[in-house]
């Protein structure tokens, strides 16, 4: 299994944020794109992110120091959900004006992407029906299952599969959430045979920030698929429902299993995979936080970004990983 220094060039998390001049990119917009307009930037954990705002309409900007893999896969994966599922509401990859998808713009190198732009509000903090939307997610993993690409099985420290590859990052969190994280780590080892999953290309980063609704809470817009990859479908569906887990609300679990209800309906996960789920949404939420407090040590000028995203993560990893039985209980009571 690779290290954690390893997959953290993989990932693409090695480097520190240098922010290119906006002049610069609007020069390689209006040169590659034909477009023009004005520039927004939005916080992001990788990219450099932009809304350009045109005479007409809007488009979602992207500069990356990704490899080059890495980004044709994810544009090859929203053109397979265009074909495949155009119900769902992903964004659409624009080609320059040469036909090519990506540009290198500044040494590093640094790629430029243009991608359309979703209308909508993040899904973070707003009501919604969690069972409509285990439903969406559900085929969302449905149309990716058909995919088949070069790199889709690459290396990401945001992979599940690679959790005990944080245990360098132990010693540089609080005692107390150091023990926990020991004990996550140990359990997965142990009990999570990974050889015995299902596996296909999944999201592997469906939160309610990365999920946009209108004011009617329909979904409008599926976002970053910056983490694509194959991995356990099991994996990803953890990763849904720990974004939904809240210990400060009277039942923690309600909303999470709404959604689980949901996905079952459409695309059903075996009974062993669907008990080890408490266990894996406590794993992601360890896996971030851990990986959240290394990166904002690391580029300050993301700090506030990854924090935010991060910021009661061990409160919920604590609180999860003490009802986890009872929580699995309840959990294959949905599946049966």
């Amino acid at each position: 299994m690779p290290g954690f220094r390893e997959l953290v060039t993989a990932s693409g998390l090695d480097a520190v944020t240098e922010h290119l001049d906006e002049a610069l990119v609007l020069a390689a917009l209006r040169e590659i794109h034909g477009l023009s307009g004005r520039l927004r930037r939005v916080a992001s954990e990788k990219d450099e992110t932009f809304v350009l705002h045109t005479a007409d309409t809007r488009h979602l900007v992207k500069v990356s120091g990704e490899p080059a893999g890495d980004l044709a896969l994810q544009t090859a994966v929203l053109r397979h959900l265009a074909r495949t599922a155009p119900e769902l509401p992903v964004p659409i990859a624009r080609s320059g004006v040469d036909g090519a998808d990506r540009h290198e713009i500044a040494p590093g190198p640094r790629s430029l992407r243009v991608l359309s732009y979703l209308p909508g509000e993040p899904l973070s903090g707003r009501a919604f029906d969690p069972e409509s939307f285990g439903r969406r997610h559900a085929q969302l993993t449905r149309a990716l299952a058909g995919f088949r690409g070069e790199h889709q099985d690459r290396r990401l420290l945001w992979d599940l599969r690679h959790l005990g590859a944080l245990a360098p990052l132990l010693d540089t969190v609080d005692s107390a959430d150091r023990v926990l994280a020991h004990r996550v780590l140990k359990e997965f080892a142990f009990r999570v045979r990974q050889g015995e999953l299902e596996t296909q290309l999944v999201h592997n980063d469906l939160s309610p920030h990365n999920l946009l609704i209108d004011a009617r809470g329909a979904l409008t817009g599926i976002l970053d698929f910056g983490d694509v990859l194959r991995t356990a479908v099991v994996f990803d569906l953890a990763i849904a429902l720990s974004n939904l887990l809240d210990p400060d609300v009277a039942d923690p679990w309600a909303d999470p299993l709404a959604w689980l209800r949901g996905y079952l309906a459409l695309r059903p996960i075996a009974e062993k995979e669907l008990a080890l789920l408490p266990l894996l949404a406590t794993a992601r939420l360890v896996q971030r936080a851990l990986i959240a407090s290394w990166r904002a040590r690391r580029d300050p000028a993301r700090a506030a970004y990854v924090l935010s995203h991060a910021s009661r993560d061990w409160a919920t990893a604590r609180a999860v990983h003490a009802g986890r039985d009872a929580a699995a209980e309840r959990v294959l009571g949905v599946g049966r």
